[in-house]
């Protein structure tokens, strides 16, 4: 049985969907590594002569940096967008473009420590040769984990 929609909202489902980073997103991820930076960069100069702090205050401080820079390099591609759902299938940033024919499993991953954010991102297992997986990273993408799954339950839903 179906249910009734307009014709205006059919039309709307028929339209690919981009997802985008979100500007707000990484600009505070940007205040943040650059804090996080500052402050193992801090402790590690503080505990330079111990051989022991300077190397493990040394890789949290790279680790900063690097999180910093992805941070910095999402603020480059703002325009540019992460997903496109549609009816085809998902299109990613990288021009893969993946068939819900070929959808094994899509996942949503989000884990937080005590109620603070630590990993998100989109794994999708394929039944193709080549990539059986897609991996990406969404912790600034303007939409969460339902908005996504629920595009891709509607935008996959003719193959049902």
């Amino acid at each position: 049985m179906e249910i009734y929609s307009s014709a205006q909202s059919k039309a709307k489902a028929e339209k690919p969907r981009q997802v985008f980073y979100s500007r707000t997103r990484l600009i505070i991820g940007v205040v943040i590594w650059i804090g996080a930076t500052a402050l193992f960069g801090g402790l590690t100069y503080k505990g330079l002569p111990d051989t022991t702090v300077l190397v493990i205050g040394g890789l949290f401080t790279l680790l900063a940096v690097w999180m910093l820079f992805n941070c910095i390099r999402g603020l480059g591609r703002v325009d540019k967008p992460v997903l496109v759902i549609s009816r085809q299938g998902i299109q990613f940033d990288d021009g893969v473009l993946i068939h819900w024919e070929h959808v094994r499993e899509n996942t949503y991953l989000d884990q937080s420590y005590m109620g603070i954010p630590v990993f998100r991102a989109i794994e999708i297992k394929t039944t193709l040769p080549k990539p059986k997986r897609k991996h990406v990273r969404v912790s600034a993408l303007e939409i969460g984990s339902d908005e996504y799954l629920e595009l891709c339950s509607r935008y996959s839903s003719h193959l049902r």
